[in-house]
């Protein structure tokens, strides 16, 4: 592979009609791009669709369509095709599912345009310690702690799920580690629930990494109001870091949420304020900042859309969105 080149092995994609749809990146035209049904290239199910008949793509212009009389799944033919705000208990099936395809490329590195964002906030020190546990073969512990998303919900396998992503990721770059991974997270939660949860669920567990993923349902618009309030999301969120802080010997990350699609009736438009929050009180507490709402943002800015990204169309990421989680979380993994 050429150094200064990538491979894009998964981005996902949502085709309507014969119009162009963006890539993330430009891919290489003498590689070409290969789209396929699942984002596990050796599922047993794929169809592999064929450029040219199925799709065409425009590499001088980082664009691809389908054909007329594409295999490719139309999205024109979903129910919500046309809505321009939609109350997803109207409808049978809100879902993508059925129509997300799957993509892969080899596209040229550029450092300006790459996406993985995370903040270390300071607490560098600390993560090495725990860290150093990975290098030297000790056991340690990790418990993941927040809504569905961080449940794994619409990951199409447990290994896409982003928090299993980061314990391969783990195991891959540390060949002594140890690992136990324990998933504490329920869906449905805010962070109301994971206040009132972490002292039965997590803190008995004293891991070494604790990774608190609340935000989206706090966000949810009822009405006049929210589910959370931003003040009382920042004192919730205080409340359970310093419940892990006062075990002394447990690391933490803070993960911001993805964006929901903004059609959605119940979507407030302020993800952006509660990861903001976020941000400042890893900054403040000093704890580690896995930023995926930056990464979700630049991933909209490069052209992707909402409902590419979202499996359920609503609020849960499909397999590319847990993988941009996952990315989000890289920089403070690495010794």
């Amino acid at each position: 592979m050429n150094p200064e080149s990538r491979k894009q092995t998964a981005e996902a994609f949502i085709f309507v009609k014969e119009e162009n749809v963006s890539i993330r990146y430009r891919p290489l035209a003498k590689q070409g791009m290969e789209l396929r049904s699942h984002s596990d290239e050796d599922h047993p199910g794929n169809i592999i669709y064929t450029e040219g008949i199925d799709y065409v793509v425009d590499y001088d212009r980082g664009v691809i369509r389908r054909t007329k009389q594409s295999r490719i799944p139309d999205w024109s033919r979903h129910e919500l095709y046309g809505q321009t705000v939609f109350d997803h208990a109207a409808f049978k099936n809100c879902s993508n599912r059925d129509f997300t395809v799957y993509g892969g490329y080899m596209y040229e590195n550029d450092p300006l345009t790459d996406y993985i964002v995370a903040h270390d906030s300071g607490n560098r020190a600390r993560m090495e310690r725990w860290l150093s546990k990975l290098q030297t073969g000790e056991e340690s512990s990790i418990v993941v702690f927040g809504d569905s998303i961080s449940a794994g919900g619409e990951a199409s396998e447990d290994k896409f799920m982003y928090f299993n992503r980061v314990h391969q990721f783990l195991t891959d770059y540390y060949p002594r580690s140890r690992i136990r991974l324990l998933n504490k997270s329920v869906g449905g939660e805010t962070s109301k629930d994971g206040k009132n949860r972490i002292q039965r669920d997590v803190i008995p567990l004293s891991p070494d990494l604790v990774i608190i993923g609340f935000g989206m349902n706090d966000q949810n618009k009822y009405g006049e109001g929210v589910g959370v309030s931003p003040a009382d999301f920042e004192s919730n969120l205080c409340q359970m870091i310093e419940a892990v802080k006062k075990l002394d010997n447990s690391d933490l990350v803070l993960v911001t949420p993805c964006l929901p699609n903004p059609k959605w009736w119940y979507s407030s438009g302020s993800t952006g304020r509660y990861a903001e929050i976020i941000r400042r009180l890893g900054r403040e507490y000093g704890v580690g900042v896995a930023d995926v709402t930056a990464v979700w943002e630049r991933e909209l800015a490069a052209g992707k859309s909402p409902g590419s990204l979202l499996l359920n169309n609503i609020n849960h990421p499909n397999d590319y969105g847990h993988w941009l989680y996952f990315q989000a979380f890289v920089p403070l993994l690495k010794a």
